[in-house]
C-alpha cells in the first residue's frame, strides 16, 4: 500500500506540475506575443514616419522651387513694365498717343438731357390737381387740342 499511495502522490504531482508549468508557459507565450507585437508596430510607425519625412521633404522642394519660379516671373513682369512705360529715349509714352486720346474723347456721343415742359402735364392724370388716372380721356383731351 505504501508503494500505492507513494505512485499517486507522483501522478498527482505530475499532473498539478503539468497545469502549473502550462499556465507559466502561457503567460511566457503570451508575453512574447505581446513583444514581438509592440515591436512589429514601432518597426511600422518607424517606416511610416520616414516615409512622411521623405514626402514632406520633396513637398517642401517643389513649393520652393515653385516659389523661385513665381519670383523670376514677377521679376521679368515688373523689368517688362519698366521697359515698356518708358521708351529707348528714356521718355514715357501714352498708351494712345495724343491724337487718340482727343479722338476719342471728342467721339464719344454725349446724351443732352431732355427736359419735359412743365405746362404740359403727364398723361397718366386728369388735371394738375386730381391726381385720378385718367387713361385713355388724357389722350383724347390732347388730341381734342
Amino acid at each position: 500500500m505504501d508503494w500505492l499511495v507513494g505512485i499517486l502522490l507522483l501522478v498527482v504531482g505530475m499532473v498539478i506540475g503539468f497545469f502549473v508549468a502550462k499556465y507559466f508557459n502561457e503567460k511566457q507565450v503570451s508575453d512574447k506575443k505581446e513583444d514581438e507585437k509592440e515591436l512589429t508596430i514601432k518597426e511600422l510607425m518607424t517606416q511610416q514616419a520616414s516615409q512622411h519625412l521623405h514626402q514632406t521633404k520633396r513637398i517642401s522642394e517643389q513649393i520652393s522651387a515653385q516659389s523661385e519660379a513665381l519670383n523670376k516671373q514677377i521679376e521679368d513682369y515688373e523689368q517688362l513694365l519698366i521697359n515698356h512705360s518708358t521708351g529707348a529715349d528714356g521718355k514715357s509714352i501714352n498708351y494712345f498717343g495724343e491724337h487718340a486720346t482727343t479722338y476719342l474723347r471728342n467721339s464719344s456721343p454725349s446724351e443732352k438731357n431732355n427736359i419735359p415742359d412743365a405746362d404740359v402735364q403727364p398723361l397718366d392724370f386728369a388735371s394738375q390737381g386730381s391726381g385720378l388716372f385718367s387713361g385713355n380721356e388724357a389722350v383724347a383731351e390732347k388730341e381734342s387740342k
